[in-house]
C-alpha cells in the first residue's frame, strides 16, 4: 500500500477567502426574500439555483431602486496587549449586499474590509489576501467558510482576533440591504531590526481538487530557510505537514524552489493527496500555510497541537525569531459517482 499524506480540511476564519463586490441590482422590496435565501444558504448544497431559475422567468420589476453603497470602514486604536505585545484596534465595515450573495459571502467580505482598516490605520499598510471564488455554487452552502487569508505584511501581521458582531444591516432607508461587522484585531508590528526582504511565496499545482487528486506544493525564498507547512481547514484544525517522519527538516536555498514530494519522495512511496472531511459535505475548502525561519526550530514552536495556526503564530512573535509566512487557498470536491 502507498503512504500517503492527506489535506485534511479544517476550519479557519482566516482561509480564505472574501467574494468580490458586485453592483446591487435588487430593489428595496426584494431584500427580505434576499436575506431569507441568503440565510437558507447556510444549510444548501447549492443554494440559489432554483432561486436563480425563477428569477429567469419572472417578470422584471416595475421599478429599480438604487441601493445605497457602504460606507467607509473606521478604526479605532486602544491598549496594547501586555501578554503578545501587539495593539488591539477595533474596526467596524458595512459591505452592501447583492441580490444573488449568501450570507457567508458578504459577511466575509466585511471582515477584510474591517481588518484592512485596522491594519492600515495603524501600520499605515493594506493586507494582502487571497481569496477563494465565493462565486461557486458548491462552497455557498459551507457554514464555516474561510473569509481571507491574511499574508504577511512589511510593517506587521494580525496575531489575534475577536469578532463582536456580524449581522445584516440597514443602509440608510434600505432595509438589510447591508452587512456589517465590527472587530478586534490586535496587530503587531514587526522588530525595526528585522530582515524586511526576508519573503517566501508558496504555490499549489491547482487550486481545485477533485478527491484523491495528488497534489504539488512549491516554495520558493529570498533567504536560506527552514520551512514549515500546515493544512487548515473549516473547523480550524491544524495539520503539520512538513516536518514529517518522512521528510524530517524542510529547507530551502536563496533564490531556488523547493517542491514537496519532490521526486526522491514520491519513489518512496510518499505523496500528497485531497480528501474530504468527515460527513462528507459537498466541498471543502482549506488553507496550505507556509512558515519559514532562518534557523530549525523545536517542535514546541511549530507543533500546532495547542493553539493551532494561530497559537504557532503567537509563539513565534513572542520569539527573537527572523521569520516570513505565505498561504494558498484550494478547494475539493467529491469524486463523480461518490
Amino acid at each position: 500500500m502507498r503512504r500517503c499524506l492527506l489535506l485534511l480540511p479544517l476550519i479557519l476564519g482566516a482561509t480564505a477567502c472574501a467574494g468580490a463586490k458586485a453592483k446591487p441590482t435588487a430593489t428595496k422590496p426584494d431584500y427580505e426574500a434576499v436575506k431569507a435565501r441568503a440565510e437558507k444558504s447556510l444549510n444548501e448544497v447549492e443554494p440559489g439555483l432554483g432561486e436563480a431559475k425563477k428569477a429567469k422567468t419572472a417578470p422584471a420589476p416595475a421599478a429599480v431602486a438604487a441601493v445605497p453603497e457602504s460606507p467607509a470602514p473606521s478604526s479605532q486604536i486602544g491598549e496594547k496587549d501586555p501578554k503578545l505585545g501587539c495593539t488591539w484596534v477595533r474596526a467596524e465595515a458595512k459591505v452592501t449586499v447583492n441580490e444573488d450573495q449568501s450570507r457567508s459571502q458578504v459577511r466575509a467580505a466585511a471582515m477584510e474590509k474591517a481588518r484592512n482598516a485596522a491594519m492600515h490605520d495603524l501600520l499605515g499598510v493594506d493586507v494582502n489576501s487571497r481569496s477563494l471564488d465565493f462565486q461557486q455554487e458548491g462552497l455557498r452552502g459551507q457554514t464555516n467558510l474561510i473569509e481571507s487569508i491574511l499574508r504577511t505584511t512589511r510593517r506587521g501581521r494580525i496575531i489575534n482576533e475577536k469578532v463582536a458582531l456580524d449581522q445584516y444591516c440597514d443602509l440608510g432607508d434600505c432595509r438589510q440591504c447591508g452587512y456589517a461587522v465590527a472587530l478586534r484585531a490586535c496587530i503587531k508590528d514587526r522588530p525595526a531590526d528585522a530582515d524586511q526582504d526576508f519573503q517566501v511565496g508558496l504555490s499549489l499545482s491547482q487550486d481545485h481538487f477533485v478527491e484523491s487528486d495528488r497534489a504539488v506544493i512549491t516554495v520558493t525564498s529570498t533567504r536560506d530557510a527552514y520551512l514549515y507547512l500546515y493544512d487548515v481547514g473549516m473547523n480550524s484544525e491544524t495539520s503539520l505537514l512538513v516536518p514529517n517522519e518522512f521528510v524530517p527538516e524542510a529547507r530551502i536555498r536563496a533564490g531556488q524552489t523547493w517542491t514537496y514530494p519532490d521526486e526522491q519522495t514520491v519513489n518512496r512511496g510518499v505523496y500528497v493527496a485531497a480528501q474530504l472531511p468527515e460527513g462528507r459535505p459537498p466541498v471543502s475548502a482549506e488553507v496550505i500555510r507556509l512558515v519559514a525561519t532562518k534557523v530549525p526550530l523545536q517542535a514546541s514552536y511549530y507543533d500546532p497541537a495547542r493553539g493551532g495556526y494561530l497559537g504557532v503564530m503567537q509563539k513565534l512573535n513572542a520569539s527573537a525569531f527572523d521569520w516570513a509566512e505565505d498561504a494558498s487557498a484550494f478547494t475539493i470536491y467529491p469524486a463523480k459517482g461518490k
